[in-house]
C-alpha cells in the first residue's frame, strides 16, 4: 500500500511540473522563516537552564512606587540585602551579590590594556549557579581581597595560551588583582555572563578610598545590586516573599516617600520573561517578543499551506473522476485521504531541502544582524534532525488535510456529473476566500513595514538638539585622554577636540542619586562625564547659568531642563547656584542648565540628564572636524593614534552616520523587508497558479469567443475582472486594519511621523500593481492563443 501511494504520489507530482514548483517554492519560503523561528526560539528557552537548584533560585528585584501609586520595577536591589537575607539562614541555603562597578581599563600580561566589563561577588557565586573553574579553587579564588576570576575569553585577551594563575591586572584606581581563576568556556547559556569577577571583599576599602561612592550599607542602592537566593528545600516563595515584605516595610516606613518592595523572580524565569523590569544584566528578552516571533512564523507558513490547499481545491476538477475510479475499484474514503496526503507531505519534504539550503546562505552571509547559532549546545544531530521531520510532517499535514479531506469525500455518482463548489462566506467559494486571506495579509505586512521604514527614516533625520555634523568619535581604549587630545589638536582640519563618557543616540552613561536637600528622597538622573570643551561643540544651548569650568578639582554639575523639574526647581534660573546632594555627604553646584535634547533614541522621552567632570570616567575623544577630505583626515588621526598606542588599532566612527543607523534599525527593517517580500511573493505565487488554472479551463470557451469576433482586450478584461475584485476585496480589509495597526505601533514613539491614508493607499498601488502584471501577463498569454488549437479536438 505504501508502495502504491507512493508510486502514485510521484507520478502526479512530475506530471504538473509548474504547480509542484509553486508548491515547493512557496512552502520552502516560508518554512525558513519557521526554521529561524524554530532556532531562535530553542536559543531563548536555553538560557539558565544547568545552574544546580533551578527550582529553589531566585532574583530579588525591587519595585519603587511614588506616594501616587506609579512606580517601575527594577532588576537589582539594594547592595545590604545579601547580608539582611543571609542572616535568615532557616529561609535561605544560599545567597550572592552581583555588583557590577568591577570595570574601566585594566592593564595585564604583556601590558596590554583593555576595557572589563566585571561584578563584584562572594566565594558562593559557584555555589549558587554552579559556574566551574579550568583552573584554580572555586572554594577559596575570591575569598580575599584584590583577587580576581576571569572569563576563558578575558583571559585569553590578556595572556594569550599562558597561565594566568598568579598573574596581575590592575585596574586604573581600583588597584591590582591577582588572577586566582578562570571559567571554564561557557557551553551553556546564562543571562549571566561578565568578562571578570573580582572579589566583594574588595569593595569596603575602595569605598574607604573614595574610589567607590559609599554604597555597600546604603539601602538607597536599590538600583546597583543583584542578589540571588537558594531557598531551603521546604520553604515556599511565598514564604520568603513574605520574609521581604516585613523587611522592606521596616526599613521604608515613610507612606510620603512612596513605598519599596523586594518581589523575587525565579532564576528560569528571568529570560523569556512576562515581566516588565529595567536595568537587567546581561541578556534577557521577554515572552512577547518570542510569542510574536513564533506567531509570525505560522502566518508565514499558513499562508504558504494555504496555496497548496488553494491548488489542490483548483486542480480537483481534474481529478475527480481519478477519486470516482478508485472509489468505484473499492478505495475507502480513508485511503484516498492517505493518498492526498502522502503527496503533500512528499512536497513538504523537497521543500524542506530547499528551505534548509536557504536558511544555509542566510546563515553564511550573517543577513538580518548575523548568524542564528541558536540551537542549544546539548542538541544531537538525530535530535536536530527528529525537529526537522517533524517540523516537515507539520506543515505536510498543515498543508495537505483540508484539500484531502475535501476530495476523499467525492462520490462516484457526483463525479460523473459535475464538480461541487465549498463556499466560504455565502456566495464566495473556498479558493477566493484562500486568496483574499493571502492578499490581505500580504498588505498588511508591507503596511506595517511602511510605517516602521518611515518613523525611523523620520527618527534619523529629526533635529535632535544638537549639531552631530563633522564630529569623529575616537574610543580611547584605554589610552590616556589628555595625551591622545594633545596630539589630535595638532592635526589640521581638526577644530576642537573634547573628552566624554559616552556619545549621544543611546544612552550608554551611568545614574547618580541627585537631591535637592539632604531630607528629599534622591532622584535616579542620568549622566555623562565630559570636559568643559563637550557644550559648546555639541552645540547644547544653555538657558540658564554658565557651563562647566576647566580642570576643576570638585563636584560641578550641568542639568537639563527635565533634570531641574525632576529635583523640584520651579525654574531653570532657580537651579543655577544651588548646591545638590551627590550622596550623603558630598555636594555639588549646578554650573547651568542647558535646554532639553533628544540624548537617547528619538522615540524616547527626553528623561533627565546631568553632566558632571570626571576624567576617570572618560572614554572617548569627540573631533571637531573641517569639512574636505575624510580620507585625508583618517590616515593623520590613525598614525597619531598609532604613536600612542601601535599595538592596538584604531576605533572610531562618525557621529552623525551612527546615529542615522542607529535609528534606522536596518536589521529589523531588513529582516520584515524579508517578510513583507515573501508573503507577496507567497500570495502571488498562489494567484498566479489559480490564474494559470482558470484560464487553462477556460482555454476551449476563449477559443469560441475568439471565432465569434472578441478581440485580445475584452478577453483580458473578462478573465481579469474576477481576479482584480479579489484583489479589491483584500484592499477593503486590509486597509483599514493596516491604518489602525500603524497608528497603534507610532504612539509607542515620543516624536511620531505623520501618517495618513497617502501612505497605506500607496501600499495597496503596490499590491495592485504586483497583482496586475501577474494577472495580465497570463490572461494575456491566454487571449492571443490560437483558437485552432484549442478547438481542434471539438
Amino acid at each position: 500500500m505504501l508502495r502504491n501511494y507512493l508510486l502514485i504520489a510521484y507520478r502526479n507530482i512530475t506530471k504538473h511540473k509548474l504547480f509542484t514548483f509553486i508548491n515547493i517554492f512557496g512552502l520552502a519560503l516560508s518554512m525558513t522563516v519557521c526554521m529561524m523561528v524554530i532556532e531562535n526560539t530553542a536559543k531563548e528557552l536555553s538560557f539558565d537552564r544547568f545552574h544546580p537548584y533551578p527550582d529553589r533560585t531566585y532574583r530579588i528585584t525591587t519595585e519603587v512606587r511614588n506616594p501616587r501609586g506609579e512606580g517601575f520595577r527594577l532588576a537589582s536591589s539594594p547592595l545590604p540585602l545579601e547580608q539582611a537575607v543571609k542572616a535568615e539562614n532557616n529561609i535561605v541555603a544560599d545567597v550572592v551579590r552581583l555588583y557590577p562597578a568591577f570595570k574601566g581599563k585594566a592593564t595585564g600580561g604583556a601590558d596590554k590594556e583593555f576595557n572589563i566589563q566585571g561584578a563584584f561577588t562572594s566565594p558562593s557565586f559557584f555555589s549558587v549557579f554552579g559556574f566551574t573553574l579550568q583552573r584554580g579553587n572555586a572554594a577559596t579564588a575570591l575569598e580575599q581581597p584584590n583577587t580576581v576570576v576571569l572569563s576563558d575569553a578575558t583571559a585569553r585577551l590578556f595572556f594569550g595560551n599562558d597561565n594566568p594563575i598568579g598573574k596581575i591586572i590592575t585596574m586604573g584606581q581600583m588597584g591590582s588583582y591577582e588572577v586566582t581563576g578562570v571559567l571554564n568556556p561557557e557551553i551553556h547559556r546564562s543571562h549571566i555572563s561578565f568578562g571578570a569577577y573580582a572579589s566583594a571583599a574588595t569593595v569596603p576599602q575602595l569605598e574607604k578610598a573614595k574610589v567607590l561612592e559609599e554604597k555597600n550599607a546604603s539601602w538607597n542602592s536599590y538600583g546597583d545590586g543583584y542578589t540571588y537566593v537558594v531557598l531551603q528545600p521546604n520553604v515556599s516563595r511565598a514564604a520568603f516573599e513574605a520574609s521581604l515584605s516585613r523587611l522592606a516595610k521596616t526599613l521604608y516606613n515613610d507612606p510620603r516617600q512612596g513605598t519599596i518592595e523586594f518581589p523575587v523572580q525565579r532564576l528560569r524565569r528571568i529570560t523569556p520573561s512576562w515581566d516588565d523590569i529595567y536595568n537587567n544584566i546581561g541578556r534577557v528578552t521577554t515572552w512577547g517578543k518570542v510569542m510574536g516571533a513564533i506567531g509570525i512564523g505560522l502566518i508565514i507558513l499558513i499562508s504558504a499551506c494555504f496555496n497548496y490547499t488553494n491548488l489542490s481545491i483548483a486542480r480537483s476538477l481534474t481529478r475527480a473522476k481519478e477519486v470516482g475510479i478508485r472509489k468505484v475499484a473499492g478505495a475507502t474514503r480513508m485511503q484516498v485521504f492517505g493518498q492526498y496526503i502522502m503527496e503533500a507531505i512528499i512536497i513538504s519534504l523537497v521543500a524542506l531541502g530547499v528551505a534548509l539550503a536557504m536558511l544555509t546562505v542566510i546563515e553564511r552571509l550573517q543577513l538580518f544582524g548575523g548568524s542564528t547559532d541558536s540551537f542549544p549546545p546539548a542538541t544531537t544531530v538525530w535530535q536536530m534532525a527528529l525537529i526537522l521531520l517533524g517540523f516537515s510532517l507539520f506543515t505536510g499535514l498543515l498543508a495537505g488535510t483540508l484539500p484531502a479531506w475535501l476530495l476523499s469525500a467525492f462520490t462516484p455518482s457526483q463525479v460523473l456529473k459535475s464538480m461541487p463548489s465549498y463556499r466560504l462566506f455565502g456566495r464566495m467559494n473556498l479558493r477566493k476566500g484562500l486568496i483574499i486571506f493571502q492578499l490581505s495579509l500580504s498588505l498588511l505586512i508591507t503596511i506595517g513595514l511602511f510605517t516602521m521604514y518611515r518613523q525611523f527614516a523620520f527618527m534619523a533625520t529629526a533635529d535632535p538638539g544638537f549639531r552631530p555634523d563633522n564630529i569623529l568619535t575616537v574610543e580611547l581604549q584605554g589610552s590616556k585622554a589628555e595625551l591622545l587630545a594633545q596630539e589630535l589638536k595638532n592635526l589640521s582640519g581638526v577644530q576642537a577636540v573634547s573628552a566624554a563618557s559616552g556619545n549621544f543616540g543611546y544612552f550608554g552613561g551611568g545614574q547618580m542619586p541627585l537631591a535637592m536637600n539632604l531630607t528629599d528622597e534622591p532622584q535616579k538622573i542620568n549622566y555623562y562625564s565630559a570636559d568643559e570643551a563637550f557644550v559648546p561643540m555639541m552645540g547644547l544651548q544653555l538657558v540658564a547659568g554658565e557651563n562647566l569650568l576647566p580642570q576643576q578639582q570638585t563636584p560641578q554639575l550641568l542639568l537639563n531642563e527635565a533634570a531641574v523639574l525632576a529635583l523640584g526647581y520651579k525654574s531653570a534660573g532657580e537651579a543655577v547656584g544651588r548646591m545638590v546632594w551627590l550622596n550623603d555627604s558630598v555636594q555639588a553646584p549646578v554650573r547651568g542648565v542647558l535646554k532639553d535634547f533628544h540624548y537617547e533614541n528619538l522615540g524616547k522621552m527626553i528623561a533627565p540628564l546631568a553632566f558632571r567632570s570626571e576624567p576617570a570616567d572618560y572614554t572617548l575623544l569627540n573631533l571637531k572636524v573641517s569639512a574636505g577630505n575624510r580620507e585625508q583626515l583618517m590616515q593623520q588621526v590613525t598614525a597619531a593614534w598609532h604613536k600612542l598606542s601601535p599595538a592596538q588599532p584604531l576605533k572610531s566612527s562618525w557621529l552623525k552616520e551612527s546615529l542615522y543607523e542607529n535609528n534606522m534599525h536596518w536589521n529589523d527593517l531588513g529582516f520584515l523587508a524579508y517578510l513583507a517580500g515573501m508573503t507577496i511573493v507567497i500570495a502571488t505565487l498562489g494567484l498566479l497558479a489559480l490564474v494559470i488554472y482558470t484560464t487553462w479551463l477556460r482555454k476551449k470557451e476563449i477559443g469560441v469567443r475568439k471565432v465569434m469576433g472578441a478581440d485580445v482586450k475584452s478577453l483580458v478584461i473578462l478573465l481579469s475582472k474576477g481576479f482584480l475584485k479579489l484583489v479589491v476585496i483584500s484592499g477593503c480589509i486590509a486597509l483599514p486594519l493596516g491604518y489602525i495597526a500603524a497608528q497603534l505601533f507610532l504612539q509607542n514613539f515620543a516624536l511620531r511621523v505623520p501618517f495618513g491614508l497617502g501612505g497605506i493607499l500607496l501600499c495597496f498601488t503596490l499590491l495592485l500593481a504586483v497583482a496586475m502584471l501577474t494577472i495580465v501577463s497570463q490572461t494575456l498569454r491566454a487571449a492571443n492563443a490560437n483558437p485552432v488549437e484549442t478547438l481542434k479536438n471539438e
